[in-house]
């Protein structure tokens, strides 16, 4: 099936040659069917260049946010042990600050879904946090006193904030950490061997344990100045990295197949089909509804395309959902015609760049991936 998809593979070999990107696996799939599934490039290029696989795993960076962490929200919504509305001191008691904030008690779950919180975009918890046993309970508990920097439900601005406290809530209401949730509730069922979080030891920054032997290749991300290495199979964002690698808002590890398996799934329960379990129909409907923030995108923990000059390109549906992640990933679901594109690169290895050339790649291979299909 994979005949018309000319214009994609001359994108992404021109993409690899004039080093926008060292490499990149894309999997296409429309209707429950394989369409186009290739490797380009390399997964590596330091210390030496070693080659792309279809079994390449990627640091998939902020997809985690809608391909994990959304997902198990949507799981709790389903088992009522969650409810979008409610506000989030009542899971997280510790979502306060000095002054006892008024505007942080009006915060609901659905806010931080939705990057509505009024949280601030970033903050370096990596740098302020000190190593030690508990230093992944103490950035959440500091992503928690964090004051807000705007009126909750106001606009959209995306933080990861939001999603260390999303991922922390999870916990607290299941008893279980992210990871093992993941594995339990969404790897397992549906049989995905190659998706994985890979916690580190603390301070050590080594992996606590051997990444599994099973597995495909890894595909290496920045030469790393904090950590003085170039990193490969451990998480890229440091604040995820201080975490231990398991965080709400990055941390997973995945291939363009497992992917594009999370997407099925989540589409097979969007159209009510009899045998789904992942999710109930309902429940990632309400998820994958604009969330009604005015001048936003945002869904409940996925984005929609924008109108205009959108990283999903011009021919997907404004229907469609998906997210995007700084290591140079992104996962886009169109669920009325069951149509998922995975495109999974390192574009970040060996050095982080804000190339344009990146923004510009992206929107057309999935603008000549849809014109293949059509």
């Amino acid at each position: 099936m994979s005949g018309g998809f000319a214009d994609v593979r001359r994108l992404a070999r021109q993409a690899v040659a004039d080093g926008v990107i060292p490499g990149a696996v894309i999997l296409v799939s429309s209707e429950g069917r394989t369409a186009f599934h290739e490797p380009f490039g390399c997964r590596a290029l330091v210390p030496q260049p070693l080659p792309a696989t279809e079994a390449t795993i990627y640091d998939v960076a902020s997809v985690t946010k809608a391909a994990i962490t959304s997902v198990l929200a949507m799981q709790a919504v389903d088992a009522g042990t969650l409810r979008l509305d409610e506000p989030v001191r009542r899971y997280l008691p510790e979502f306060d600050d000095e002054e006892g904030s008024a505007a942080k008690a009006l915060v609901t779950v659905r806010h931080l879904l939705s990057h509505a919180g009024g949280l601030p975009a970033h903050r370096p918890f990596f740098l302020t946090v000190a190593e030690g046993p508990e230093r992944r309970l103490r950035i959440m508990e500091a992503a928690a006193r964090e004051p807000l920097a705007g009126p909750p439900g106001a606009r959209s601005v995306y933080t990861d904030l939001g999603y260390i406290l999303l991922g922390w809530v999870l916990e607290r209401v299941t008893g279980e950490r992210l990871d093992v949730q993941a594995r339990r509730r969404i790897f397992a069922p549906l049989g995905l061997r190659a998706s994985l979080f890979a916690p580190v030891n603390e301070g050590a920054g080594a992996l606590a344990t051997p990444w599994p032997a099973d597995l495909g290749p890894v595909a290496a991300t920045e030469a790393c100045p904090y950590r003085q290495r170039v990193v490969v199979g451990e998480v890229h964002d440091m604040n995820a990295f201080a975490m231990g690698g398991v965080a709400g808002h990055a941390g997973l590890f995945s291939t363009a197949a497992d992917l594009a398996v999370i997407g099925q799934a989540l589409v097979a329960a969007w159209r009510g089909d009899s045998g789904t379990t992942l999710v109930d129909r309902d429940v990632v409907r309400e998820f994958w509804l604009p969330a009604a923030v005015p001048g936003s995108t945002w869904r409940l923990g996925w984005d929609g395309p924008a109108d205009a000059r959108s990283q999903a390109g011009t021919r997907l549906s404004r229907a469609a959902v998906g997210h995007l992640g700084f290591t140079g990933c992104s996962l886009w679901i169109d669920p009325a015609r069951a149509l998922i594109i995975a495109l999974l690169s390192n574009r970040i290895h060996p050095a982080v760049r804000d190339d344009p050339r990146f923004r510009a790649f992206r929107p057309a291979a999935h603008d000549a991936i849809l014109e293949a299909l059509d």
